[in-house]
Formats: structure tokens, C-alpha cells, sequence
């Protein structure tokens, strides 16, 4: 098993010291070859990976990559797997408010148009909005929603109409949340004509059956329309799964990779080095500034009001709303490797190959690539 726990180092590291390193594990007793010990050889695997042995800065900046790359790769996964989910379409929404106002039927229910998961400007997402999408519109594409809307209350009135509406939703079988109150409309604070205690309301109640989710809004006063219902899908069961393997993959990936790019880089020009930690650095930047700006309001969002779904991943990332700069920071990174293809300067002979191997207590005749215990 020891030798297979061997491919955590980089292969030109395997072949200098691997017998070495296998020849320490031998020479230890039984009782040491555990969980502590595999661990112990794919964290010093890795490491020995990135290169730089007197560099712990290189450490962090392969952390900060693999967790971006790992979080782009979650994101990717999840979305593969809404795309896998039923799509939309009116005349599903149609059955509901019927279910549920079978004498009050509702207008601008839509036509019945292509079913999709995602749209962009409300159209079923094409290769025709790519550019849209990329280049800057992203913040139009979400995934689908179908609506219906009523001129006039039901009940005739809201505190009526709210009533009956949790009333035939609990009999249909949903389970809702709320209502949730906001204002209508805002005005700016501290001027003579605000007073927030004449603001009317809008309310918002949230519903769930199998894999439909609600969004029932009733309007404040003189607003047309009056009530909307809005259907989307519950999240997939397949979203979860396919997160954890896409952020893992990409993550195994992204390390491998940036210790590919760290080692090859490690004896090349100063010229060489400076120009790709630039670029390096300018991709990271790019990559994680929407990060950092998106999840934080995506988080109070979220914690403001109660949920049935939460937003997919690529929202708290900032995709693909800003995706033009997601899209820099990926043509920085690539041009920063392909300054890593170029020849290296081999080191001077007899020079040792960067990187070092601690294993837990042990002396000996693998002490050498082993090294001692801390």
C-alpha cells in the first residue's frame, strides 16, 4: 500500500529517494504502519510537490489556488447537475394556481413555450447569448422561473387573501414559510417627506411540494398586479454529490499543478520568476475579488429571509455576473504557465532534489530522506 501512497511526491522526487523512503517504512515496526503514517507520507507528498524547501510562502499561495480552483470546480459540478434536473414550463404552473383558484383564474400565465433550467432575459439559455453571458449580461442569467399573476385578490382583501392562501397551500399538500413583510418601495432617510410608518408592505409567502418551490408575492395597494405566483425547482438531490466530487477533483488538480508550475519556475531567470508571480498573483486577484465581494451580501440575503432553496454555488462565487473578470484572471494563469514550458535551467550536478520527507520516529537507514521526528 505504502508504495501506491508514493505517487503523493512528484515523480523525478520517486525516483531518487522512493526506495529509500519504502526501505524507512520496512524498518519500522508494525505497530507504526497506520492511518498516522499514510497521512503523515501524502501531507510530506504534497509538499515535496511545490518544490521550494525554504519557502513557506509557497504553502499559502498553493492553498489560496487549489481552494479557488476547487470552489470553481464545485461550482462547475453543481451546475452540471441542475442542468441534469427537470426543466420548467406553464403549464405546470398553470395546474397549481388552478389547484389552488379554481374559480379565479389567473392572467399572464405565459404562453407555452421551450421548457429550460436556465434562462438569460427570461429565454431559454443558447449558444446565441455566449457573448452576452461572458461579457458582462451575466447578471441576467439565473435559472428558470415560471409566473403567474391576478389583477385583483381573491379574497378581496390582503389580510383575507393571506389567510386562505396558507389555508389551500397547507390542504394541497406545501409546505410554506413565512409571510416575510418588506417595504414596497424605500425613500431616503432624514428627508422631511420620509416617514417609513406610511411605506406599505408587500408580503411574501414561501412554499414546497416534491420538487416545486413558491414565491407568492401580494403587492402593496394601488400596484398592478396585485399578487404574483412564482414557480421554480427545489435543488437536486444530485447537486450534492456532485459538489463534493468536483470541488475534490479540482482540488487534487489544482495542487499537482501549481507544484508542477512551482518546481519548474524554482531554478528558472529571475526575469522568468518575477514575470510569473505577477501573473500569477493578478489571477488570483480576479479570481477572488468576486468571490469576496459575492458571498457576503449573498450570505445576508439568505440570512434575511427564509429559504426553501438556497442560491446555487456559482451565485456565491459572483458567477457568471462577473464573469469578464473570472475570465482575465484565467488567460493571466495561463499565460503564467506557459512561461513554465519553457526550458528550465537544470540545477548544478550534484545538487539535491527540492523537498523533504518527515516520518514519525524514525532513525536509521532512511533517515536521510526520512529525516528525524519533531
Amino acid at each position: 500500500m505504502h508504495r501506491w501512497l508514493l505517487l503523493a511526491y512528484p515523480r523525478d522526487y520517486r525516483r531518487e529517494r522512493g526506495a529509500e523512503i519504502l526501505e524507512t517504512v520496512r524498518d519500522m515496526a508494525p505497530a507504526r504502519r497506520g492511518p498516522r503514517l499514510a497521512l503523515n507520507l501524502i501531507g510530506h507528498g504534497l509538499r515535496a510537490r511545490l518544490g521550494r524547501p525554504a519557502s513557506r510562502s509557497v504553502v499559502v499561495w498553493a492553498t489560496v489556488c487549489t481552494l479557488a480552483c476547487a470552489l470553481f470546480g464545485a461550482s462547475f459540478a453543481t451546475w452540471l447537475a441542475w442542468a441534469g434536473s427537470r426543466p420548467l414550463d406553464h403549464g405546470e404552473l398553470a395546474g397549481v394556481v388552478h389547484q389552488l383558484y379554481p374559480g379565479d383564474p389567473a392572467g399572464d400565465i405565459g404562453d407555452a413555450g421551450s421548457p429550460a433550467v436556465f434562462v438569460i432575459y427570461g429565454s431559454p439559455l443558447s449558444w446565441d447569448a455566449a457573448s452576452d453571458l461572458l461579457l458582462g449580461d451575466g447578471g441576467e442569467y439565473a435559472l428558470a422561473t415560471v409566473a403567474a399573476s391576478f389583477d385583483r385578490l381573491p379574497a378581496g382583501d390582503r389580510a383575507r387573501t393571506l389567510d386562505e392562501l396558507r389555508q389551500r397551500l397547507a390542504a394541497a399538500g406545501w409546505e410554506t414559510r413565512g409571510p416575510v413583510y418588506s417595504n414596497s418601495y424605500d425613500c431616503i432617510p432624514g428627508d422631511p417627506r420620509c416617514d417609513p410608518a406610511t411605506i406599505p408592505s408587500d408580503i411574501t409567502v414561501y412554499a414546497m411540494r416534491g420538487d416545486n418551490v413558491l414565491d407568492i408575492h401580494l403587492y402593496g395597494p394601488n400596484t398592478t398586479p396585485v399578487m404574483d405566483i412564482a414557480m421554480t425547482r427545489a435543488t437536486p438531490w444530485t447537486v450534492y454529490p456532485a459538489g463534493i466530487a468536483g470541488f475534490l477533483t479540482a482540488a487534487l488538480v489544482a495542487w499537482c499543478l501549481f507544484g508542477w508550475a512551482s518546481r519548474r519556475t524554482e531554478h528558472g531567470t529571475p526575469l522568468a520568476r518575477a514575470s510569473a508571480n505577477l501573473l500569477f498573483g493578478t489571477g488570483m486577484f480576479l479570481w477572488w475579488a468576486p468571490i469576496l465581494f459575492s458571498a457576503p451580501l449573498v450570505l445576508v440575503h439568505h440570512t434575511g429571509e427564509p429559504h426553501f432553496r438556497w442560491h446555487p454555488l456559482w451565485e456565491w462565487l459572483g458567477q457568471p455576473a462577473l464573469s469578464l473578470p473570472f475570465l482575465l484572471g484565467c488567460l493571466s494563469l495561463a499565460a503564467a504557465l506557459a512561461l513554465t514550458v519553457r526550458p528550465r535551467r537544470r540545477p548544478a550536478a550534484g545538487r539535491q532534489l527540492t523537498g523533504s520527507t518527515h516520518l514519525p520516529g524514525v532513525h536509521g537507514p532512511g533517515s536521510a530522506a526520512a529525516g528525524s521526528s519533531r
